[in-house]
Parts: structure tokens; sequence; C-alpha cells
């Protein structure tokens, strides 16, 4: 499948994204530029990791690694992935909940528009199969994040 491109549109009202889902395709609407703006630099400039994030879920007893992941996106989407983390829970004493496989991660794209084209058309979540096990992503929200860290978990 061919990764998702640009294209300015024919009567120069925008850009538009042309994605190997049709349904996935839109217009961008483009203003005019400002002559006196500073320059934009993508290594200084760009947008926060959570801003590109996409948080993914697993079923139970059937975990996804990075490495599966990170080759996903990249056949199906092109070279978007930065990075992918994958939460390993550590072993508990008691043998109640004791869950060693991983159950959820975090995938970080190179631009803040991918994830944003994933999940078009409002949809909460989206479910990707990775060679037949589940992989559910929905928008990486930083405040249950970091209300995740505060309550004691790692």
């Amino acid at each position: 499948m061919d990764a998702p491109h640009w294209a300015l549109s024919s009567d120069g009202s925008g850009w538009m994204i042309y994605h190997p889902q049709p349904w996935m395709t839109q217009l961008v609407e483009t203003k005019p530029l400002d002559a006196t703006a500073k320059e934009w630099s993508p290594q200084t400039d760009g947008a926060p990791e959570e801003d590109r994030c996409l948080f993914m879920t697993f079923s139970n007893g059937h975990p996804v690694t990075e490495q599966e992941i990170s080759r996903f996106f990249t056949l199906h989407y092109g070279d978007c992935v930065e990075r992918v983390y994958v939460h390993w829970p550590q072993p508990k004493d008691s043998e109640e909940n004791n869950i060693t496989t991983p159950q959820f991660g975090k995938v970080v794209f190179k631009a803040s528009w991918i994830p944003l084209v994933m999940t078009l058309c409002g949809k909460r979540q989206i479910k990707f199969m990775l060679d037949g096990k589940t992989l559910w992503c929905k928008m990486f929200d930083p405040q249950k994040a970091q209300a995740f860290k505060r309550n004691g978990a790692s």
C-alpha cells in the first residue's frame, strides 16, 4: 500500500492529503503566507511528542512488540514512525493480577498530522490487525498519562 502524500489543489486553495484509503483523503485549506513570519525549523519548532502520538492497547495474552508495531505502520503508511513504547509490567509477588505481558503502549510519529489522519471521521478508536493480533489505537491524552504516573503506576 502506498503512503499518504500531499499535492496542491488545482485552484490553489489548499493542500490535498491523498491516502491509499480514499475515505481518508481530505483537503486542507491554506491562507497566504506572512512575509514577516519567523522561519520554521522542524528540529526546534516541531509539534510536541504528545501531539504526535497514538495510545495503543493490546488484547490480553496477545502482546505486540515494538518492532512489529513499527514495521506495521512503516509498511502501511511509509517512513512515519519516530519511536514506539510498549509497557512491560513488573512481575507481582501475588498470583492475583499477575499480568506479565504488555497491555498498552504508545507510538510516536514524525509529524502531528499522521495520528489525526488515522483517526479522522470523529472516531474515538481505530482498530488495526497485526499478524492476527488486535491493536486498538486512540489519540494520546497526556493528562491521563500524568494521572497514571501520580497514582503510583510505572
